[in-house]
């Protein structure tokens, strides 16, 4: 397919504001990509949001505020901040986000619907701000709701995965302490800060879009679990030439996390034996010009980092002994300091080996939990896995 490309706005000294046309042949269908702020250092990177015009306008993804943004990757972490990000507006993104609809000659008060790829905060907590005083219908998978619904879900999520991580072997973050979980709590309203939206049109499976039960052409909803249980993607076009606007289950150069890895693999599985995906616009990083190699190259990623993590336990190991290998991510993980991505990364790599009984649990010390391998080779282990993944009819009752 060859899709008209233009170059709206480009993006500014911190990587964001960038406004990218994208133009389906029969140039009755286009997919506007607004980029704004969010740390690419302590965080996963400017967030794009898509504005995809056919006969109805529909929003996908918001980003998030520019001080919440500040307040969680910065304050929240007790990270030094970087003078370009301290002297951005609390409205920068917003302010981005407005701009992209203008440059698009489209206003807030056309969308129609706003669609939400999944429940991380950097995806939805715009919302509020942006859309106040709009009456704009809004979607979501309701496996993600708890998450986007609850204004406490960002704050129940940043305590849960730490009191998850306990047993990892990880240290522990300042933010685990009773007094530090007090001046969390006391010191936001997330009401007031508009941390939830109210979801309007729940999701429960893939199908075509609909704006009060009318299907908008050529736009379909696209189940994508396993980065999180409700991600959900576009799927904009007809025939063979589609493009996928995939939120963060496939991503370059960086690799999605997947918070169910047997789920995400599935997923992987499932967008590989399609033929009809020309193009995926990501939610962070780059176009997907070659979706099927993306895919393939992300099974691979996988296939390595179950490997490396399977050897590794030859020994017994924990989860923070396999993250601060050297070498087994492309960035440095400081072994004294607490670091939630690189945990439950290594999480769910040995989750998923232990559900196919290359992985034993022995005895813990000191409330650290620690694996051992089967003894077997890998290339045994990962046919088992290969299996799993492959049959659909096979649920993992227990992740654990």
């Amino acid at each position: 397919m060859t899709l008209e490309e233009t170059l709206l706005k480009s993006a500014s000294a911190v990587g964001s504001g960038e406004v990218r046309r994208f133009t389906l042949p029969d140039g009755k269908i286009s997919i506007t990509r607004i980029t704004t702020f969010c740390p690419d250092v302590v965080g996963p990177g400017p967030v794009h949001a898509y504005l995809v015009e056919s006969d109805a306008l529909v929003l996908l993804d918001t980003g998030l505020p520019t001080h919440i943004a500040k307040s969680f990757f910065y304050h929240w972490r007790a990270q030094p901040m970087p003078r370009e990000v301290e002297e951005l507006p609390a409205d920068h993104s917003e302010t981005e986000l407005r701009d992209g609809f203008r440059l698009a000659e489209r206003s807030l008060s056309d969308i129609d619907m706003l669609v939400i790829s999944h429940g991380h905060a950097d995806h939805f907590l715009m919302a509020r701000s942006i859309l106040d005083g709009h009456q704009i219908l809004i979607a979501a998978h309701i496996f993600d709701t708890p998450a986007i619904c609850n204004p406490w879900g960002l704050l129940n999520m940043w305590i849960l995965r730490q009191d998850q991580m306990r047993g990892s072997g990880m240290p522990e973050p300042w933010s685990a302490q009773e007094s530090a979980r007090d001046q969390l709590r006391e010191g936001m309203d997330p009401v007031s800060l508009g941390m939830a939206l109210g979801i309007d049109q729940p999701v429960l499976r893939s199908g075509p879009l609909r704006v009060n039960r009318t299907p908008v052409k050529s736009v379909e909803i696209r189940s994508l679990p396993g980065h999180s249980p409700g991600s959900i993607g576009l799927l904009v076009g007809e025939g063979k030439d589609k493009v996928l606007l995939c939120g963060d289950v496939l991503m370059h150069p960086i690799s999605p996390h997947p918070d169910d890895l047997l789920v995400y693999l599935r997923t992987l599985e499932d967008l590989g034996a399609r033929d009809d995906i020309v193009l995926a616009l990501p939610a962070h990083g780059d176009a997907i010009r070659d979706p099927a190699a993306r895919i393939r190259a992300l099974r691979e990623h996988h296939q390595r980092r179950l490997k490396v993590t399977y050897e590794t336990c030859a020994q017994p190991r924990c989860v923070w002994d396999v993250a601060t290998l050297e070498g087994y991510f492309d960035t440095y993980v400081d072994p004294k300091k607490f670091n939630l991505l690189a945990g439950l990364e290594v999480l769910v790599h040995m989750e998923l080996l232990h559900m196919v009984d290359g992985l034993r649990r022995v005895p813990a010390k000191g409330g650290v939990q620690y694996f051992v391998n089967s003894a077997e080779s890998f290339e045994e282990v990962y046919g088992r896995i290969r299996e799993l993944v492959t049959d659909s009819r096979s649920g993992a009752m227990m992740r654990y």
